[in-house]
Parts: C-alpha cells; sequence; structure tokens
C-alpha cells in the first residue's frame, strides 16, 4: 500500500476497494478486472484509489492477505481440538479447504486457475504458520497418542504437499473426483503425521 489509513472513513473505504476487487475478479474474471472497474464497484473515485493503492495488483495481493486470514479464522472455528483421532482431524481439515475453494461464487477457482501468476508465498506463509499453531496445540493435547519428532519440518511438507494439490486438481477441471481425493490425501498426511522419526543417517 502506499500508505496506511489513519481516519475511520479511510480504512473503511480501503476494506471497500479490497471487497471490490474480490467482487469484480468474480464477474469479469482475472484479465478484466481494472482499477476503473474497481473503483466504481466500491463507489470511489479511481484517484482516491490511488492514495492507497499503486496499481491493480497491490489490490490483489491485499485481497489475497484477506483471503488468508478468512480460512485462517475458518480453520480456527472447527472443532478440532476435540478429536481424538487424527485421520479424522486431517479428514475435516481437507473437507474444509475442498469447501472453501468452491465458496465466494468462484473467487477462489479463479484466482486457483491463476495461482502462477499471482502473489502466493504470502497466503502458503500464513496458512503456514497458521496450519503450525494449529499442529502445535492438536499434538501438545494428543501427545501421548501421537508423540511426533519435527513437528515443524513435518508441517511444512504436508501444507505445501496439500496445497499443491488441490491447487492442482482445481485448476485442471476435477479430473479426479473430489470426495477420493481427500480421502486419498488424509491417508496420506494422516500416515505421515503418524509415522515414527527415521534412524538419522550418519554422515561419513
Amino acid at each position: 500500500m502506499r500508505k496506511q489509513p489513519q481516519q475511520k472513513r479511510s480504512r473503511e473505504m480501503v476494506k471497500a476497494l479490497v471487497e471490490a476487487t474480490g467482487l469484480c475478479i468474480q464477474r469479469h474474471g482475472l484479465d478484466d478486472t481494472t482499477t476503473a472497474r474497481i473503483a466504481e464497484q466500491a463507489g470511489v473515485s479511481v484517484g482516491s484509489l490511488y492514495q492507497y493503492f499503486g496499481d491493480k495488483d497491490a489490490l490483489i495481493a491485499a485481497l489475497l492477505d484477506r483471503l488468508a486470514e478468512d480460512i485462517a479464522g475458518g480453520l480456527r472455528r472447527l472443532p478440532l481440538m476435540a478429536v481424538s483421532d487424527l485421520g479424522e482431524m486431517v479428514h475435516r481439515s481437507i473437507v474444509f479447504g475442498f469447501s472453501v475453494l468452491r465458496s465466494r461464487d468462484g473467487l477462489y477457482l479463479e484466482l486457483v486457475r491463476n495461482w502462477h501468476r499471482l502473489p502466493t508465498n504470502r497466503v502458503v506463509d500464513l496458512l503456514q504458520q497458521h496450519f503450525m499453531e494449529l499442529s502445535r496445540l492438536y499434538f501438545l493435547r494428543h501427545y501421548r497418542d501421537y508423540p511426533i519428532e519435527n513437528l515443524e519440518v513435518r508441517v511444512f511438507i504436508v501444507t505445501n504437499s496439500v496445497l499443491f494439490t488441490m491447487v492442482r486438481h482445481v485448476s485442471q477441471g476435477d479430473v479426479i473426483g473430489e470426495q477420493a481425493l481427500a480421502r486419498e490425501l488424509t491417508r496420506m498426511v494422516a500416515g505421515y503425521l503418524a509415522q515414527p522419526p527415521a534412524p538419522e543417517v550418519p554422515t561419513p
């Protein structure tokens, strides 16, 4: 952002611009979304838009940050801590991920189709951070059942593997059934997380 909004009115305008960016992408697609359309959708002038955002890319980056926070908030609201079975906890998380991709009237689907063109590293980093926090809480509570070592490494591998698989699945037009994919992802992730650590290989 070019500058941070200080007054309540300017904060509301920035929020409206970010929401308008999402609506324009839903209705017109990523390529046909313009700053003029975003400003019109938000009910502000293009000049007011440029006070806070330098271009469309800056607005999309702000939108991705907002969506990542929304997804993380949804994960926190899932009743995962009370689920003692690791497979069930993983399955609920994956099903939630697919439901997110199907929400917002195609917004997520359009973003996923253009994943390679967007500043997605920030989204993945934020989601990975939230998965890490969630995993720490879960495995601390269920440590006797799942005494996992190298949790940070495992969460890094799981987060990136699952996200990449889901993105590829959606961008290819659902070649594989979603329920079957969710089931196999659950088996892969739960099996990997529950697996005891491999013995260290001595260096020559």
